[in-house]
């Protein structure tokens, strides 16, 4: 018929709507469902484009009453951003995160189309747009080369989308991970201090990839803030988590970080979980071998034996960026020898004691010594002789005897109270660990892990990338 449409015109019409058609329909007042189907419509160019009066719809819509709309907006062109424009944007996407209704995104019964492919999803070209969120503000940072930029407002998306703090959701590995490479290792702690109880696959990208990225890289922000009784905890999670299939990268991962924390705190290997499967502990024992080496050293209080397996596995340490904790399982063997010399000397000089111990000088033996008192780890006094030479005066414990009996009687009631609090804590429960397995297809075997040595953690200098 002489000007009308032809049907393939009219479909391809429908289904790429004007962007001022679009945006009328939106401010018209649409059911959530219908702002997506008209959404979904639009293709990247129209999302990156204006009206056809000039007008960006990102000053039309309202990030309140539109928060759907607008974060389709505002997520694609965040993904096209440049340092021209990346400021503005950040700026409008933070702002956007202090007052968007959590509920229109939450509740969206479909994904957002346009951003690249995210592994480990059942459905990997569509994401839930509380993802887009904490990839809109990561590569508007990635852009503008400000790696503090995205923390806070990570941390308050997280706070938005949360129905309580012990909801995890697929903003809290990344949102911790950005906090290791802008070496802010206190700035997430109040997030990682509320154990997790909580995952709500119905409005996060929750699976067990995740899942295992939010404990290791939780535990490594607690080893570069020296809790590494907290940072055991988050590893013995990631390591006991069942899989369906093949062991995790990230379980081999957290293992050797568990070996070398826990002969930094213990002087031992700590028992992990008893329903920690046989396969994954032997698996991880095979790959950290060179780790667990590291273990009769302490056994024998042998430094000699410590600095000999350090040397002929150090390519090893320093491959997986783990020289700072092996140096720091070096002081604790130390402290462990010092303390084994506390049963056979009285008075000793510091000068001999140093030559005893070997591989430390006086001077650090002394400052070594004096942290140790005051952590009440030994009983000692340091004087200086007339000569002018430094003598260690170790004090006998058997006075003490009553003293240390109560001191341990209030541990064990310690230790007690921290068994309830892990009973409790879900992320240990075999039946909600079996339950959330099925949120990986694979079980969380990584197709491959790549490596990123940008950055060093007080400690611990390992920024390892999972996905």
């Amino acid at each position: 018929m002489e000007g009308g449409a032809s049907s393939t015109e009219k479909t391809k019409t429908k289904e790429c709507p004007p962007i001022d058609e679009a945006i009328a329909l939106i401010v018209s007042g649409q059911t959530n469902s219908e702002n997506v189907a008209t959404l979904d419509t639009l293709t990247a160019t129209q999302l990156l484009a204006y009206t056809s009066d000039g007008l960006d719809p990102l000053t039309v819509l309202n990030p309140v009453t539109h928060s759907l709309a607008y974060m389709y907006f505002i997520g694609a062109r965040s993904k096209e951003a440049t340092q021209n424009n990346g400021q503005q944007l950040f700026e409008m996407l933070s702002h956007f995160i202090e007052v968007f209704d959590p509920e229109q995104l939450c509740a969206a019964p479909s994904r957002c189309k346009f951003y690249p492919k995210f592994e480990y999803m059942h459905n990997p070209n569509r994401l839930k747009l509380v993802t887009v969120i904490g990839k809109a503000l990561l590569h508007l940072a990635k852009v503008l080369k400000q790696p503090l930029l995205p923390l806070q407002s990570l941390k308050t998306a997280i706070e938005r989308f949360s129905s309580t703090q012990r909801a995890l959701t697929s903003l809290h590995a990344p949102f911790i991970r950005a906090c290791i490479s802008a070496k802010q290792y206190r700035f997430p702690l109040d997030v990682l201090n509320q154990d997790i109880e909580i995952l709500d696959t119905t409005r996060n990208d929750i699976d067990i990839q995740r899942f295992l990225e939010y404990y290791y890289y939780g535990a490594t922000i607690y080893i570069g803030n020296l809790n590494y009784d907290r940072a055991l905890d988050f590893l013995s999670i990631a390591i006991s988590v069942p899989t369906q299939k093949a062991i995790s990268a990230i379980q081999v991962a957290a293992y050797k970080k568990f070996v070398l924390a826990s002969l930094i705190i213990e002087g031992q290997v700590r028992t992990l979980p008893k329903y920690t499967a046989q396969g994954v502990e032997k698996v991880c024992r095979t790959q950290a071998a060179p780790y667990l080496s590291l273990v009769k050293a302490f056994t024998e209080t042998d430094l000699n034996m410590f600095h000999d397996i350090a040397s002929k596995n150090s390519a090893v340490f320093e491959s997986d960026k783990h020289v700072g904790l092996v140096k720091q399982c070096l002081q604790s063997l130390r402290r462990k020898v010092i303390k084994e010399l506390t049963k056979v000397y009285v008075t000793v000089g510091l000068n001999e004691m140093a030559d005893k111990i070997g591989g430390v000088t006086p001077q650090e033996l002394e400052l070594i010594l004096i942290e140790m008192i005051n952590q009440n780890q030994v009983s000692a006094t340091m004087s200086i002789t007339d000569q002018n030479v430094k003598m260690v005066h170790f004090i006998d414990q058997e006075g003490n005897d009553q003293i240390n009996l109560e001191d341990r009687i209030f541990d064990i009631a310690v230790i007690n109270e921290r068994v309830a609090v892990m009973n409790r804590l879900e992320g240990l429960n075999r039946d909600f660990q079996t339950k959330y397995m099925t949120l990986s297809a694979n079980g969380g075997q990584l197709a491959s892990a790549s490596y990123d040595e940008d950055f060093d953690i007080a400690g611990d200098d390992d920024n390892k990338v999972f996905s």
